[in-house]
């Protein structure tokens, strides 16, 4: 008996209820087609020791790699903050490719269809499946036919604690209610 009252109070406890819909704690994405947050070991297995070389920065962005996929429908951008290690991915960026977009010098074409997370997340999908995925814990910004869905974890969750940063975001923008651009990684500030 005791057991039950136990288990009940821990499911009660650890239970919240958002809008009547059950929130759930957010569970980070990790990775790209094999390559891992924080992890130049598997950035050099799925792109070569010497991807390094393909590294360059623009306008006001971070260093990157930029990768298109082989129909170059899509590209991932890897993220470097400055004083991290080489080839340790700090953030990622999926973005559909379209006329406004201009491919870098440096452009790494990766033999893949398409891009997806480690939570099994890729561009094309509807807004409804990246909520079953990540929950609905996250701010909403609408602006027309987009929508920008934002996920945050500070620096008091274990997860961010664990890799010392500052915090961790996602950021998913729907057009039309369709995902066409992914982001998720450490915050730089």
């Amino acid at each position: 008996m005791n057991k039950i009252l136990i288990i009940t109070i821990i499911l009660l406890l650890s239970t919240r209820y958002v809008n009547g819909q059950q929130s759930v704690r957010l569970i980070p994405d990790t990775a790209v087609n094999g390559i891992r947050l924080n992890d130049y070991v598997s950035t050099e297995k799925v792109l070569g020791k010497n991807i390094w070389n393909k590294l360059f920065e623009q306008g006001k962005s971070l260093p990157r790699i930029e990768l298109v996929n082989k129909s170059k429908t899509q590209a991932l951008r890897l993220f470097f903050q400055y004083g991290g290690s080489k080839n340790a991915v700090d953030e990622f960026e999926i973005l559909l490719i379209d006329s406004t977009y201009k491919a870098p010098k440096q452009v790494v074409v990766l033999p893949a269809e398409v891009f997806v997370s480690s939570r099994k997340i890729r561009l094309g999908i509807s807004r409804e499946e990246v909520v079953k995925i990540l929950g609905n814990n996250c701010k909403t910004h609408a602006n027309g036919s987009t929508e920008q869905l934002t996920y945050a974890m500070n620096e008091k969750a274990g997860f961010v604690k664990r890799y010392n940063q500052f915090g961790y975001y996602i950021k998913c923008i729907f057009s039309k209610g369709i995902l066409v651009k992914y982001a998720f990684g450490f915050d730089t500030e």
